[in-house]
């Protein structure tokens, strides 16, 4: 009976369109990877020159405008209009340790050891000229990270975490994706084709975020396996192994251990600083806080070029673009709809400035600490010959980077140790995070989904991720996170665009016309004053 009531609960809650076709494309992608893989294989390959190349402006342009309007935001009179009433829910740590664990992914511990160091050795094509492998490089590289985990990397989870805690908490509007077209379609309206195809495109953005986070942090504990043991993995063993340690993380944390997830996350952190703090005491520490103070400079004196470079006319520059930036932009989109949701959350209470503070500067600050110290020292170890890491990466892949860095420092055994139980313990976290996020979505946004609704989404992740890994590796994961998170760019645009609209409407003068009745309805006037007068003071 028991079991009955869990089936009857799982039916029940879902939401049928975005789980059908959410299930769907799962079910047919696995299929089809099974019974014609060298097919599947050119189609990810030719998608990743449509959409990562012949789409590069449609990420680049739709990250700028939503960071520009941001920064609208935050220095606007808007800023200091509260998300809800009463005080934030959560003490400023606690709200900045959760924005963070959900934010991040699991790209901070596979790329922070190997991203600077990738491009140290193919420099970006932004900056021309410069030959790989030379000091030269090394401050355009850490730049770069940086660019790529900094202000822009935060944005897409603005654009709907922002205006959906704003309809939800002041006017009332449920907490799905949807909810970001409100001001437009009304209450009424979400459960509409619309709003529908809104929280669908949520769900396969996610889900293409998702594989793809657990992908990389798979591949990550694999060649963790191999390179200390030297126990290789085939295709077929990728695949169960993947699949299989998804499962019973995920499986593990239904059963009740899901009440330490908060604990953990906090382990992870605490690890993190063990290993910054090992990698600047122990690694090269003054080259390091050297580059790093004058890769920031870089980062900032460049990032409107950054932003918009496309790499069209220069040699390999738009592959450079598109294997890296528009990968990255993609990912945080793909992201967007998770984090969105849970940021508007916890940002009850909160004014708009805090928020977009908490995002542009706060998280900011640690992808730069972290990039600067982990990928400077990578960098430094590998020019100064004290170990080739390079060489390593060529014969494992890219996930060893971390292994070797560590391992190469005093104490070099020991800080393998904790960075492969790092890694561990962030495929856990990402494992039940990942899965509850896309059960919220096929739930409506329920906020806690059945476990046997977690259970299946678990296992169909595991899988597509396992999937990805052995169909191309790292290419395959950058095309799929390209491909399911085009859509969703154009979605994050028109969320920001549309709650810049809204704010004029309702509070006076707005991003686009200066003025307090261009949106304003004649018989709303009265109550948008009052409105404004309590919200918004002359002085901000």
């Amino acid at each position: 009976m028991e079991g009955k009531g869990a089936v009857r609960r799982f039916v029940e809650e879902i939401d049928p369109i975005p789980f059908i076709v959410g299930a769907g494309v799962t079910l047919v992608f696995i299929v089809m990877a099974a019974v014609r893989t060298e097919w599947v294989q050119e189609q990810i390959n030719s998608a990743f020159v449509i959409f990562g190349e012949g789409l590069a402006w449609l990420y680049l342009y739709s990250v700028f405008i939503i960071v520009l309007i941001g920064l609208w935001l935050m220095f606007s009179k808007y800023g200091s209009i509260k998300l809800g009433d009463g005080d934030p829910e959560y003490s400023y740590f606690s709200y900045f340790a959760m924005f963070w664990s959900a934010g991040l992914s699991a790209g901070i511990v596979f790329f922070g050891p190997v991203e600077s160091l990738l491009h140290y050795s193919n420099p970006p094509a932004l900056f021309g000229g410069i030959e790989g492998g030379t000091q030269e490089a090394i401050v355009p590289a850490i730049a770069y990270s940086i660019f790529h985990y900094g202000i822009s990397a935060w944005a897409g989870y603005l654009a709907i975490g922002i205006p959906i805690a704003y309809y939800c908490y002041r006017e009332g509007a449920p907490f799905r994706t949807s909810t970001i077209l409100y001001p437009v379609l009304g209450e009424d309206g979400l459960d509409g084709v619309v709003g529908k195809t809104i929280d669908t495109l949520a769900v396969i953005a996610t889900l293409g975020g998702i594989a793809t986070g657990l992908g990389f942090i798979a591949t990550q504990l694999l060649t963790g396996v191999e390179f200390q043991t030297g126990i290789g993995f085939g295709d077929a063993e990728t695949v169960l192994a993947v699949a299989g340690i998804t499962v019973i993380f995920v499986t593990s944390l239904l059963l009740g251990v899901d009440r330490g997830i908060r604990r953990l996350s906090d382990f992870n952190l605490g690890m993190m600083g063990l290993l910054l703090g090992v990698a600047l005491v122990l690694g090269p520490t003054l080259a390091v806080l050297n580059t790093g103070a004058m890769s920031v400079g870089t980062y900032a004196d460049n990032f409107f070029r950054m932003s918009l470079f496309s790499g069209a006319g220069t040699e390999g520059g738009a592959t450079w673009t598109s294997f890296w930036t528009v990968f990255y932009w993609s990912w945080w989109i793909a992201w967007a709809p998770f984090v969105g949701l849970f940021l508007a959350r916890i940002s009850k209470g909160r004014t708009i400035r805090e928020v977009v503070f908490t995002a542009f500067i706060a998280m900011t600050t640690v992808s730069v600490v972290w990039f600067s110290v982990v990928g400077g020292a990578s960098v430094w170890l590998q020019h100064l010959g004290v170990v080739d890491i390079l060489g390593a990466i060529e014969q494992y892949g890219d996930g060893v980077s971390g292994y070797v860095l560590f391992g190469s420092l005093p104490l070099g055994e020991l800080w393998t140790v904790v960075f492969f139980t790092l890694v561990v313990t962030f495929f856990a976290t990402s494992a039940d995070s990942s899965t509850l996020a896309v059960a919220m979505l096929t739930t409506g946004g329920k906020a806690d989904p059945s476990r046997l609704n977690r259970l299946f989404w678990g296992v169909l992740q595991g899988i597509i991720a396992s999937i990805l890994v052995v169909l191309g590796g790292a290419e395959a994961l950058r095309s799929s996170v390209i491909i399911t998170g085009a859509p969703f760019a154009v979605v994050c645009l028109v969320a920001m665009l549309l709650f810049a609209r809204q704010l004029g409407k309702e509070h006076g003068s707005s991003l686009f016309q200066d003025g307090a009745t261009w949106f304003r309805h004649p018989e709303r006037q009265e109550t948008d004053e009052i409105v404004t007068t309590k919200n918004v003071t002359d002085d901000d």
